[in-house]
């Protein structure tokens, strides 16, 4: 498949020229209160382009380009503090995975014995830095470039993705298993193919344990088998233009078992898409469109994925758009009685250089009285990197 990598670089977008412009959309601004509640500089790394991670007491944990921080707030004070730091090469982004036990887990693009990545815990400890223990490193072989999002299963498994190697060089799907003595068994599940294409999401379990993950051109689904082994099928493949294709954010299920996510190339605007597979009753799955990116005026390529309210509303970012100086828009995407979805702009990123972030790439998160958290990879203190206006923030933003 001729479809970008997903280790192109985070810029190259930006510099591309938007010269379609087919329709206007009309948006509608919402009030709403914005915090950044840290700026990056050149000590804590910077670029942090996960999904943040609540624990119970509410703190938030991310990965940067090269490090893991917690963030903590109390009213209106809020901490900062590094977890962890890795060689800026190793590129430590993806989601982090928290364990019951406070343990963080989260996987690098590079770096280890065999510059392919490694997996990595995180054990708190009553001040930072914590306890690193390196799990798994890759070699090209069997998969290389882990900086995707880990999911567990209820025996303590570990299952993700790598972007590439393996024996068709385009990622592996794979497990990590704790064993008694503290060593963990890896097993690959599933290489991917030139057909599939490389995958650009996290896998995600479904309430009968199977996994899914987004690649440049369909969504997968691995089944388990009684063996141990796993059964590879396509549950959708985009049809590249309508659809979009290559999905690059967190997937989400909802509790009717449909599955939601965002093409961040294609569309009707050539902007993305944000799309909603359903279950058709017979093992496949019906696609219906619940926006197109970017027309005059909206954001375009949403890299992050979509979450959802207890009212059904959906709310995701777009990596650039938003307006003649935009550099990124978070959105809310409302269900209407005759089946169209509404698009309200939360967040206007930019300009270049913006002390308030430019640029976001990561998921959304809610916490527990509704205020959504995000960060973004560029903007901030143009101090550092200046050829990006900055190295990211951490931003809340309040309905």
């Amino acid at each position: 498949m001729n479809f970008s990598s997903r280790n192109s670089s985070r810029f190259a977008l930006k510099a591309f020229v938007f010269t379609i412009i087919l329709a206007l959309v009309p948006v509608v601004a919402s009030a709403n209160s914005e915090q950044v509640l840290h700026i990056f500089n050149e000590f804590d790394h910077g670029f942090p382009s996960s999904t943040l991670v609540f624990d119970p007491a509410g703190n938030l944990y991310g990965a940067t380009a090269g490090s893991v921080f917690e963030i903590s707030i109390s009213g209106t004070s809020v901490q900062f503090q590094t977890l962890a730091t890795f060689p800026r090469g190793d590129d430590a982004g993806g989601k982090l995975l928290r364990d019951s036990a406070g343990n963080l887990y989260g996987g690098t693009w590079q770096g280890g014995v065999n510059s392919c990545g490694f997996i990595y815990r995180l054990s708190p400890t009553s001040q930072a830095p914590w306890t690193e223990t390196i799990i798994h490193e890759f070699s090209w072989d069997e998969g290389c470039g882990a900086s995707y999002g880990l999911v567990s299963d209820a025996a303590g498994n570990l299952y993700g993705v790598t972007g590439i190697g393996g024996g068709s060089d385009e990622g592996v799907a794979y497990e990590l298993s704790p064993n008694a003595g503290g060593s963990w068994t890896y097993k690959v599940l599933y290489q991917f193919t030139d057909t599939d294409g490389r995958p650009g999401t996290s896998l995600i379990f479904d309430s009968n344990g199977n996994l899914f993950c987004g690649t440049e051109g369909s969504v997968i689904e691995l089944s388990p088998n009684s063996d141990g082994t796993w059964t590879e099928s396509t549950a959708y493949a985009f049809n590249g233009t309508s659809d979009g294709f290559n999905p690059l954010g967190d997937l989400m299920f909802d509790s009717a078992g449909n599955l939601y996510l965002t093409n961040q190339a294609s569309g009707a605007y050539l902007g993305g898409t944000a799309l909603k597979l359903t279950p058709n009753g017979s093992g496949g799955w019906t696609s219906t469109l619940l926006h197109s990116f970017g027309a005059r005026g909206d954001g375009y390529y949403p890299y992050g994925g979509l979450v959802a309210d207890s009212s059904g509303n959906l709310y995701g970012n777009t990596l650039a758009g938003g307006g003649a100086d935009g550099d990124g828009i978070v959105y809310e995407l409302s269900p209407g009685t005759d089946g169209i979805w509404t698009e309200t702009f939360l967040r206007l990123f930019g300009p270049t250089g913006s002390p308030k972030g430019t640029t976001p790439e990561g998921s959304l998160v809610f916490d527990s009285v509704g205020n959504l958290y995000g960060t973004t990879t560029t903007g901030g203190d143009p101090s550092c990197y200046p050829q990006a206006g900055g190295c990211g923030v951490v931003y809340r933003l309040t309905p």
